[in-house]
């Protein structure tokens, strides 16, 4: 992870790579400047409080994105009451995506509850148990656009006994969005979120230091939040864990500072605000360049070796067979050579059918059925894959496993292992570390806690067929399964 430069600096650019993930200073990951921003990059803040409908300035986000093409998913994870829904809210209200009946159902809701002001929480928590609460229990998925892309906001659950619905929220993320409340500082579930997404693939992260109006808008306090991290960050680079490209952010969720529109307030910082930190952030899970001047692995599904794990045999007309699935990875094309896994059978894709009729292609998480120039004896969980760049095909496997069973998982037991299409009776053979959270340790354990996040080999009763997780997060991960009750007791990633 790279360093955290905190002393006070006059250039004014803000802390966003290029798309090769360069940067001008390679070692920071926020800034704190000593002179205020040009007066024309300044907005006031508006109140909430004299919140009726979205105004025509805020509707123009509508009319500049009409046609974009990019897609960023976003996780927006952290500890409970940090305020990750009322920032969501926030950036949907400031936007203007909030239509006119939603955001006076959310005002009436707010004065049912006494509040004078709109919660912008409400926009977010639909459950009416996470109303009354107050929490976040399910994730909620917003689908808003920004200027030049589309959005999907995954609001995930703070709380740890709800770790699993974080870990669920983040799994197909681009981006992590961090929520710290700058007067709790960095908590355990936090870094356990952080984790969490690390072993994910996601490789950017913005942090939201929120609640900025409790402390005066303290450049001290938001520079105690750097140090923090920057512990934080080192601790967790040497268990091999990268976060990638960090942007640190001071905002106000309740007031709007620094998420739509730059504060007065903070003056002394020079960054991105939310909303322009994540228009320039990378789409598709892109490689970044590391600290040490590497290159990470790319989870990009789209530049990957083709996989088509398959879900169905298709009888045609009685005669014919096609074989229906989701392109998992990479790109799959009419006349390409491939090899049926496990059986090791060679063959060509003989014509592919999608929702659109015949193609002469299809890309990742495209639905589709083929037809093969050989009769060839497949069956649901068996993968067709490129000729080239072949995946594993074996019965062990090393994984990184986040455990969510209520029972701790010991060497020795069984389950059932789903991986991509495939089924098949597994046992833990090893737990081999577990993650001390607190102290961003590896520790030797004989067991996997609730909530435990372990370093662990399996065995499976037939053979399937995988990646690495660093090469194809599709193909690279598995979930652990009750065999009494069909409940998901983990999530795994093939080392």
């Amino acid at each position: 992870m790279p360093g955290i430069d905190s002393h006070i600096e006059t250039d004014p650019r803000p802390l966003v790579k290029d798309r090769a993930g360069h940067s001008s200073s390679d070692t920071a990951i926020s800034r704190i400047h000593a002179d205020p921003p040009p007066a024309a990059s300044v907005s006031s803040v508006s109140s909430v409080s004299s919140v009726a409908t979205p105004t025509a300035r805020t509707r123009s986000f509508h009319d500049e994105s009409h046609d974009c093409n990019e897609l960023l998913r976003v996780a927006a994870v952290g500890a409970v009451d940090d305020g990750k829904s009322t920032l969501i809210g926030r950036l949907l209200h400031d936007t203007g995506q909030i239509p006119d009946d939603h955001l006076q159902a959310a005002l009436m809701a707010s004065k049912r509850r006494g509040m004078d002001t709109l919660d912008l929480s409400l926009i977010t928590d639909g459950l009416q148990a996470e109303r009354d609460q107050g929490i976040t229990i399910d994730v909620a998925h917003r689908y808003f656009t920004i200027p030049g892309r589309k959005l999907i906001v995954a609001d995930c659950p703070g709380h740890l006994q709800y770790t699993r619905n974080m870990a669920t929220g983040s799994s197909n993320a681009d981006l992590a969005l961090v929520v710290v409340d700058i007067t709790r500082g960095i908590r355990q579930q936090t870094t356990r979120h952080m984790v969490i997404a690390s072993l994910f693939g996601i490789r950017q992260y913005i942090i939201a230091v929120n609640k900025m109006d409790s402390v005066s808008f303290d450049q001290t306090c938001f520079a105690d939040i750097l140090s923090a991290l920057a512990d934080l960050g080192s601790r967790l680079d040497l268990t091999g864990m990268d976060l990638g490209e960090v942007t640190v952010i001071p905002v106000s969720a309740l007031s709007g500072d620094n998420v739509v529109h730059r504060s007065e307030r903070t003056s002394w910082y020079g960054g991105p605000t939310l909303l322009a930190a994540l228009q320039h952030a990378h789409t598709h899970a892109t490689a970044v360049s590391l600290s040490n001047g590497a290159t990470s692995h790319t989870n990009d599904s789209t530049k990957a070796a083709m996989r088509l794990p398959v879900q169905s045999v298709i009888r045609v007309n009685g005669t014919s067979r096609r074989y229906a699935g989701m392109v998992a990875a990479g790109e799959l094309e009419a006349g390409q050579e491939v090899i049926v896994l496990p059986s090791r059978v060679h063959t060509r894709i003989e014509g592919i059918w999608s929702a659109a009729g015949q193609v002469a292609s299809a890309v990742s998480s495209t639905s589709v059925s083929v037809a093969l120039t050989d009769e060839v004896g497949i069956s649901r969980g068996d993968v067709i894959v490129a000729a080239n760049g072949l995946p594993q095909v074996t019965t062990h496997l090393e994984a990184v496993l986040c455990w969510w069973g209520m029972e701790p998982a010991s060497a020795g037991q069984h389950y059932l292992l789903k991986a991509g299409t495939k089924i098949t009776r597994a046992k833990l053979s090893s737990i081999r570390t577990v993650l001390d959270v607190d102290n961003i340790q590896e520790v030797p354990a004989a067991k996997l806690p609730h909530n435990g996040i372990g370093k662990v080999e399996v065995e499976t009763a037939s053979a399937l067929t995988v990646d690495s997780y660093a090469a194809s997060r599709a193909t690279g991960s598995f979930i652990i399964v009750d065999e009494s009750n069909n409940a998901t007791l983990g999530a795994g990633m093939v080392i």
